[in-house]
Parts: C-alpha cells; sequence; structure tokens
C-alpha cells in the first residue's frame, strides 16, 4: 500500500513544482511494496522518452518514473505514470509502445481520475524481442506478479483491472492479424454492438474499432447492458483453460478468479473518443472526476 511517507512526500513535491509549461516531474520516489526485481532507472530529463515528450505539455502535475524487470534474459522497461495529488484512482496498463494515442488518453484518465497507468517501452514497437508484452501473462510468472502488484498498489480493490488499446482501421482491411474489431467474432469472441456499426476513417463510439473488451468464463449479460446503454459497444471473450492465450484478460480470469478487466479500444489516432470512452465506463463504475470532488 502506498505509505503516509509517501503521500506526504509526493503532495509537497506538487505543491513545490515551477508551473513551466512541458515540465514533466520524473524521479519520484516508488512505492516501497514493489518486487525487489523491479529497478528504478534515473531519467536525466522527460526528452529521453519520446511519450513523455511528446505529451509533455499535457501532463501538469503527473509524475513519471522508468522501471525495469528483469526476467530471464529478458529486461522489460516501463514508464510508471501517475498523479502525485490522487494517487489512488483507476490504473491502466498499456502493452504496446507504437500506439501512441493510448498514451495521451492515459495521460488525461490520469490527471482526470486520478491513479496513474503503467506502459511498455520498446522503441516505438509492438513487441520486445519478438514478444508480445500482452501475451506475456503466464501463470506465476514474475511478469505477471510484478504488473499486477504495481496495479494493485494505485487502484482501489472495487475497481477493475484496466488496459488501453488502439487498432488499425478495419480488421479486413488489415488481412485480420493484430487487429480487434465489432465485425470480428468467434466461438469464444462474442460482439455486442451499441447499434448501427460503422466502417470507415474514425467513426467515433459507431466505428468497428471502437469497443469495450470484456472477458469472463461466461458472457454477463448484465454486465453487457450496462455498457451497451452507454452507447458502447462491447466484445466479450469467453475464457477456458483451453483457449488461453497468456493475455492480461486471461490471467486476470483464470488466475486472479474473477472477471473485473475492462479494455477500452479505439483506432489509431482517435483521443477525443478514447477519452469519451473512459468518462463513461468512469460513470458506470461510479467514479467521477477529481476536479468535481474538491
Amino acid at each position: 500500500m502506498i505509505t503516509k511517507k509517501l503521500l506526504f512526500h509526493t503532495i509537497f513535491m506538487g505543491a513545490s513544482l515551477l508551473l513551466t509549461t512541458g515540465c514533466v516531474k520524473t524521479n519520484c520516489p516508488l512505492p516501497d511494496n514493489l518486487d525487489h526485481r523491479v529497478k528504478k532507472v534515473h531519467l536525466n530529463s522527460y526528452r529521453e522518452s519520446p511519450d513523455l515528450k511528446r505529451n509533455s505539455w499535457s501532463m501538469g502535475s503527473l509524475c513519471a518514473d522508468r522501471i525495469t524487470l528483469k526476467e530471464g534474459s529478458q529486461t522489460w522497461k516501463f514508464l510508471l505514470v501517475w498523479n502525485t495529488s490522487h494517487p489512488k484512482g483507476p490504473f491502466w496498463y498499456l502493452p504496446h509502445d507504437n500506439e501512441e494515442s493510448a498514451f495521451a488518453t492515459a495521460v488525461y484518465a490520469a490527471k482526470q481520475y486520478g491513479g496513474g497507468f503503467l506502459a511498455v517501452e520498446s522503441n516505438g514497437q509492438r513487441y520486445v524481442s519478438g514478444r508480445d508484452p500482452n501475451r506475456n501473462f503466464k501463470k506465476d510468472s514474475s511478469y505477471s506478479k510484478t504488473i499486477c502488484r504495481i496495479i494493485d498498489t494505485y487502484k482501489p480493490s472495487h475497481l477493475p483491472y484496466m488496459a488501453l488499446h488502439t487498432n488499425a482501421e478495419g480488421y479486413l482491411k488489415s488481412g485480420g492479424y493484430g487487429t480487434v474489431s465489432m465485425r470480428r467474432y468467434s466461438k469464444n469472441m462474442h460482439s455486442f454492438p451499441a447499434g448501427n456499426i460503422k466502417t470507415g476513417r474514425k467513426k467515433g463510439l459507431e466505428d468497428e474499432d471502437t469497443l469495450i473488451y470484456l472477458a469472463g468464463k461466461q458472457i454477463e449479460r448484465e454486465k453487457v447492458k450496462k455498457f451497451n446503454d452507454m452507447g458502447l459497444n462491447v466484445k466479450f471473450e469467453k475464457v477456458t483453460k483451453r483457449s488461453n492465450d497468456n493475455s492480461m484478460s486471461n490471467c486476470i480470469v483464470l488466475y486472479k478468479h474473477h472477471d473485473n478487466y475492462i479494455n477500452i479500444e479505439t483506432e489509431h489516432g482517435d483521443v477525443s473518443t478514447h477519452k469519451k470512452m473512459i468518462d463513461r465506463v468512469m460513470k458506470i463504475l461510479g467514479q467521477r472526476s477529481i476536479y468535481m470532488v474538491r
């Protein structure tokens, strides 16, 4: 858990920050309950990170740390970004470094609702040494345990495990590989559109690439209905041990033994729709903007 000492220190840092445009706080103290295998890497400047540099104008009081995790011969790199004024809140996992608009959306979410996010760093590529970071959640692995521990440090227990993704436009045009679409379904993957589904570039909430991704051992139609009633398309994955693909959603269902998982997806670059979806999901979850609480 986050200690009083850590909260005091981070609040003090936030109060003393010079309000300079383009300034990002870095190298904040890490929570003291993280795995000993997590190492902090000093950031001399936010300019050392393309993601931080690109979003420096909008990050406000958010703080960023670069951390690493050694897993066998693989060293994973992450950016840990969190709201120093409201460290407890929704917390997001961003597995793909090529999905730049997801990072911008995560910045908005952390500023608006508190909490923060963990983003994989891989030089702007989807994969890390040929491995998909979102297919590395093996049972009892240091990777899955550490990521869940980081998430649990910041999110209240009643909130779900959450992720942000973006997709290429239309799965047919991309050959159907590596893209989630409302027009794509299978035995274990079911689509529940909120209304008409549109194809083409950035069609907002009605776009085939705009969806809430849920997972569980059985389809929960009442849960699906809550999202549909808010105008949100839903993809629901029925997870089994046989179909396990070592993704975060499958890990949460199979190994943490609950279906409290939400992934919010849009087409690449559609930040405005991503933000709308976050606001609606937060309303469903009963989370108010921190600006409304003040």
